[in-house]
């Protein structure tokens, strides 16, 4: 069954998580393990051989020395040098298989992860924030990866226990009894442990994400920071899981040094009592000096590995438990905007954009961000999304192109919800333009072109549609400068945004405050440029300046999250209202 314990989520929230089960583990990781398994199949053989080499050596010297003791050297000392050879080719062959293998895993799982992540969507509408999903990508998920190695290790070592334990049988049943009292004792102390150090890991792991957040959120606004004189505040910020975030390191350092104390403690009671007891049967005359020799290093490895399944098996597969827990929680969260398999809806004329009564609620899940929003956009017009801050401007233009999904209601494109729409064909229909648009790639030309195949001449066509062009040849490198040597405003960036835009021959346009960092002559010509091209039928802004929204066909005035009026912008400035939206 799956043991739940109490956890402490990346907002502080204390929260019911559960660890999954060894079984729930191995299932999730077997399809991302689907083109690695003959590297675990050799690493499992090179065990194999490991442990059949390692079981015949003591027996193997115990003859050896036996025969050397009658004066002889027989078939014992060349089994012996023969198996020792094999055991550490097989030794030095299993580190780089099962590295192999984990190394494979680890890729597969991390791309998907990584893939998932974006596609659970924006934070405030995921269940993580940057830094706890940051800590679970990039941290948590490479360890998880050698879960199925680990439980190998433990599977080798527990059968190498129970073969020396019937050859400790073999030599003397008295050495057996020993073994298993120490062992008993032992087991029941590691699994309470285990417990111990799988709630720790959990509520770490849950701290640390915590801070890494706070952290990722500073070096965001760092300009704020130092602009505002609040250092000191934000340090305090970022280090306030501190405390307790070292207090339960040393409380999992603890128990892992109560483990590592009760195994040395209990290795050499184990090798003491072994001894004792076989120079006692050597004397009665039941037991040779060779077969002493022989029982001693069994009892030795028995407990060696027993030692080796608790520290490096099962308390490591308790912390691993603890983070598989969170890596599968991400890999279970629901995209945001789950792909359709249809294809072919897009035509050379796409229809009208119809918002039919959508509704967001808000992170909190307690008020609308939208409430049934309603409006048609007809094909070749523009039209400006007004309103104050915070009525959903921004919300209901990534509507539009599906980049999150309306709590309620649905949003279509020639009668087609987007839901239907495949992702590929849906981002070649509906474009984007963003106020602060992020800089991927290389080079300037990268940026632009995104990863599509566009030729020179229509990356240079694009930016010269948004008057980008003349900046970008004052580069040092022009198009091929790299994104690091080329200092640009915010409204030169801007421009590389809308040209990223215009590449995307998108019938629907969509400019998110994209002219925001433009003076007011440039931005009237590049808005006049978009509209007069040819593969654009329709544009989408969200303003925030009046001249912007007066070159649009129609504004759709929102006011608390509703479409208060559909009008031209000269007829709704008549209104005092709708001026105080753009602070008049």
């Amino acid at each position: 069954m799956t043991s739940a314990s109490k956890l402490v989520s990346s907002t502080g929230a204390t929260v019911l998580g559960t660890i999954p089960r060894v079984r729930d583990i191995v299932g999730f990781l077997a399809p991302y393990a689907a083109g690695a398994w003959p590297w675990l199949l050799a690493q499992a053989c090179l065990s194999v051989v490991s442990l059949v080499c390692g079981l015949a050596a003591p027996a193997l010297a115990a003859v050896a020395i036996d025969q050397a003791i009658n004066g002889r050297v027989g078939w014992g000392f060349g089994g012996l040098c023969g198996t020792m050879v094999t055991l550490a080719l097989a030794n030095a062959a299993a580190e780089p298989v099962g590295l192999r293998f984990r190394v494979s895993v680890a890729g597969c799982l991390r791309q998907h992860t990584v893939g998932h992540a974006l596609d659970i969507g924006m934070p405030g509408r995921r269940p993580f924030d940057d830094g706890d999903l940051l800590n679970r990508v990039g941290s948590l998920v490479p360890s998880v990866s050698g879960y199925a190695s680990t439980m190998l290790g433990v599977g080798t070592g527990l059968a190498m226990a129970s073969g020396c334990l019937v050859a400790l049988f073999v030599v003397h049943w008295s050495f057996v009894v020993i073994w298993a009292a120490v062992v008993g004792t032992l087991t029941v102390l590691a699994t309470r442990l285990m417990t111990v150090l799988s709630v720790g890991q959990s509520h770490y792991d849950a701290l640390n994400g915590r801070m890494v957040n706070a952290y990722t959120d500073a070096l965001a606004g760092r300009r704020t920071i130092r602009a505002s004189g609040t250092l000191d505040l934000e340090i305090d910020r970022v280090t306030e899981p501190l405390p307790e975030l070292s207090a339960t390191g040393r409380g999992i350092l603890r128990a892992m040094g109560r483990g590592a104390s009760a195994l040395a403690s209990a290795d050499q009671c184990v090798l003491i009592a072994t001894a004792m007891t076989g120079i006692f049967l050597i004397g009665s005359g039941d037991l040779t000096v060779g077969a002493l020799l022989a029982a001693i290093r069994y009892a030795q490895m028995a407990y060696g590995n027993i030692a080796s399944v608790f520290d490096d098996g099962w308390f490591h597969l308790a912390l691993l438990r603890a983070r598989a827990a969170k890596v599968i929680e991400l890999i279970a969260a629901p995209e945001a905007t789950p792909v359709s398999s249809n294809t072919g809806h897009r035509d050379d004329e796409d229809g009208d954009l119809v918002v039919d009564n959508v509704s967001v609620v808000g992170a909190a899940k307690v008020e609308f961000v939208l409430r049934k929003a309603a409006l048609r956009i007809p094909q070749s017009i523009t039209m400006a999304l007004v309103g104050t801050s915070g009525v959903g401007k921004s919300t209901l233009a990534s509507l539009i192109g599906r980049l999150q999904d309306p709590d309620d209601g649905a949003v279509r494109i020639d009668g087609i919800s987007l839901t239907e729409w495949h992702r590929h064909e849906l981002a070649r229909t509906v474009g984007y333009a963003f106020e602060s648009p992020s800089l991927f790639g290389d080079t300037v030309r990268d940026m632009i072109t995104l990863g599509s195949n566009a030729s020179d001449e229509e990356v240079a066509a694009a930016a010269r549609s948004v008057e980008a062009h003349g900046f970008i040849q004052r580069l040092p490198q022009s198009y091929g400068t790299r994104l690091e040597d080329a200092p640009m405003s915010g409204g030169e960036r801007q421009r590389l945004g809308l040209a990223r835009a215009v590449l995307t021959d998108s019938p629907t346009l969509v400019l998110d405050d994209a002219l925001s960092s433009l003076d007011v002559a440039t931005a009237a010509r590049v808005f006049s440029a978009l509209r007069s091209l040819k593969d654009v039928h329709t544009t989408v802004i969200v303003a925030h300046r009046a001249n912007t929204a007066a070159m649009s066909d129609v504004v759709a005035w929102l006011v608390d999250g509703r479409i208060s009026r559909l009008a031209p912008h000269a007829e709704l400035w008549r209104d005092p209202a709708y001026r105080a939206a753009f602070g008049s």
